[in-house]
């Protein structure tokens, strides 16, 4: 995201006159959520103090800690990071890169819908078709069937390679994971197995831990409606750009 950023922190970079964080934040208040942790790396201290001026804002939630990632091992260990603010609750996980327009309801409510009617771990799942595709990031294919909004996902295959985008081979749409997700606390224990499985190293994803979830009947696929976004590559910054303005992408410094 180098090239849309141009130094500046990825969460700040601003669509439609507003920080990627802000548009994320304001869905998690508009689902409910008051109480929200991002975690940030430790060169992020502009976000940080960002949280600290928007918190308890109009449209944002009333209360926005932070906590810091040491190092960039992967989505499962900045989840991990969340777990003395998660307790013994349940946690929503939104990652700012990926936005979704057009919705009847935030995307995070739709997983915690679904959380609320199953009481199992959710992942958000949305339709990719080859239109699309080149807009997509690299996340994997799944597998498995539609009921309305429920996805019972039969398997989670790795993602793609890093960079690239999404890979539909010869098929005319599939459904993927994007980020939005409800996970039980006993996430955290997993995270912790599927660690201990790695090499030294060896980054720790989200998608290990999902497929430890599926492989013991404790993930839920929920399709998402709305327009999903990748606003972590070029192209699906310039097209969150212009749905959201209706005018070309412009590169801004917050």
């Amino acid at each position: 995201m180098l090239s849309i950023s141009r130094g500046t922190a990825k969460e700040l970079v601003l669509i439609a006159g507003e920080p990627v964080l802000a548009h994320v934040l304001r869905e998690c208040a508009l689902s409910g959520i008051e109480h929200v942790l991002v975690v940030v790396s430790p060169d992020k201290q502009s976000v940080i103090d960002f949280t600290k001026r928007v918190a308890g804002c109009a449209g944002m939630p009333g209360r926005i800690e932070t906590a810091v990632q040491s190092a960039a091992r992967g989505l499962a260990d900045a989840v991990r990071v969340g777990r003395d603010f998660a307790g013994d609750e349940p946690v929503a996980v939104a990652l700012p890169d990926n936005l979704f327009v057009d919705a009847p309801a935030p995307a995070v409510a739709q997983v915690i819908e679904t959380f609320v009617h199953d009481r199992t771990n959710v992942v958000g799942l949305t339709e990719i078709t080859h239109e699309i595709a080149a807009t997509r990031g690299p996340t994997p294919i799944y597998p498995g069937v539609r009921s309305d909004d429920d996805f019972i996902i039969e398997s989670i295959p790795a993602k793609g390679a890093h960079g690239s985008t999404f890979s539909l081979g010869d098929a005319r749409s599939a459904m993927t994971g994007v980020g939005r997700y409800v996970f039980l606390p006993t996430a955290f224990g997993v995270i912790d197995e599927v660690e201990r499985s790695l090499a030294a190293g060896k980054e720790l994803d989200d998608i290990p831990v999902m497929q430890m979830m599926l492989a013991r009947g404790a993930l839920r696929g929920r399709v998402l409606h709305g327009t999903f976004l990748d606003v972590g590559l070029p192209e699906g910054f310039r097209e969150a750009t212009e749905r959201l303005t209706g005018r070309a992408a412009e590169i801004s410094q917050y």
